[in-house]
């Protein structure tokens, strides 16, 4: 009985800990399509504020390593530059990865991705973030064409679940900052 009340419990906080309500992850021709739909109990302007912090978006994704701004080709964009680091069991790589960012007003973000400075050969990622009653929904829609070779028992149910923890680390991690006083 105790150990039945013990995962009933276990399950309780993994629902209430778990604010990613939907993460898809799929690869097709040599592209990584990811969707997610969580919510954070904060308002769209401080998930903006969390989000934009560019010079520590290291804070919400533990395989950013390094992240910094860059001198932008425009008054309305934010260049940044990630590199990543990570590991898919044998498999490690540091990734660089140069994007352009736009934001409209607390509603949407987009990246686009500069393949030249990359080592990637495409991206682009958009979040869009909704007023709903106990804070906000965020919808994140990305997709990435690798510049690199990943072996196929890697990129199929290996690297698709890693995406998926990845995301779910971020969105618990967003919310714990977002909650914090800016």
């Amino acid at each position: 009985m105790r150990r039945a009340v013990s995962c009933l419990l276990l399950i309780f906080v993994v629902i209430h800990v778990s604010h990613a309500a939907e993460v898809n992850v799929r690869y097709e021709k040599k592209t990584y399509y990811f969707t997610a739909v969580f919510n954070v109990e904060a308002s769209p302007t401080r998930v903006m504020e969390v989000l934009t912090d560019y010079e520590n978006i290291s804070d919400l994704n533990a395989a950013i390593h390094t992240s910094e701004l860059l001198e932008a080709p425009d008054k309305n964009v934010a260049r940044i530059r990630t590199i990543l680091h990570d590991c898919v069991l044998f498999f490690c790589r540091d990734i660089t990865r140069v994007e352009d960012v736009t934001q409209d007003g607390n509603r949407k973000l987009e990246a686009f991705l500069i393949p030249m400075l990359s080592d990637l050969q495409y991206g682009y990622a958009v979040w869009k973030l909704t007023k709903n009653v106990s804070g906000t929904t965020v919808h994140y829609d990305a997709e990435i064409k690798p510049k690199f070779w990943i072996p196929p028992i890697i990129r199929s149910i290996v690297l698709t679940n890693k995406f998926k923890t990845r995301v779910t680390e971020s969105v618990e991690k967003l919310q714990t900052i977002a909650e914090m006083p800016s």
